[in-house]
């Protein structure tokens, strides 16, 4: 096998994994925070060398929603396909708009993410977040994100 067709078939290789997601927010003083371990998929992407996480939801509200985390160096997308559909992408320094579906209906709202830092493998790695959201830049809340992905078996 070519050494190009090597490289090829080693960006494309699945590993499965078990990712713990720690939430905190501030919303009006008030801190609430959340912890969530489930089971997924880590992939590499065939495009820049990010990488991609595939689960499916267990946080309350959002049980049995697919999500899909994609992560290339400083910029971070989530999309979410369920009841409450999702599509936000965090980049580091920059405003970004998203819509978020909530029981309400479908809200559009800004994301400045503060800092995005990643440090991802085949073996597993972090993803810590730092943003805000706003809602016609009025502030909603101040977010923080850590998740963890630990290799959970053979390939």
């Amino acid at each position: 096998m070519s050494e190009s067709k090597a490289i090829l078939c080693r960006r494309r290789r699945k590993y499965p994994v078990l990712i713990e997601i720690k939430d905190s927010h501030e919303i009006d003083g008030e801190f609430h925070s959340s912890e969530v371990l489930c089971d997924g998929v880590l992939a590499e992407l065939d495009d820049d060398g990010g990488w991609q996480l595939d689960y499916v939801e267990q946080s309350e509200g959002l049980e049995g929603s697919r999500a899909a985390l994609r992560v290339q160096n400083r910029l971070v997308s989530l999309s979410r396909e369920g009841e409450f559909p999702l599509e936000i992408t965090l980049e580091q320094g920059v405003r970004h708009s998203c819509y978020y579906t909530t029981p309400a209906g479908l809200m559009r709202l800004g994301v400045f993410a503060r800092s995005v830092e990643s440090s991802i493998s085949p073996s597993g790695g972090k993803i810590k977040l730092n943003y805000t959201l706003d809602f016609y830049a009025d502030l909603m809340s101040s977010n923080q994100m850590e998740i963890k992905v630990l290799r959970s078996g053979a390939e």
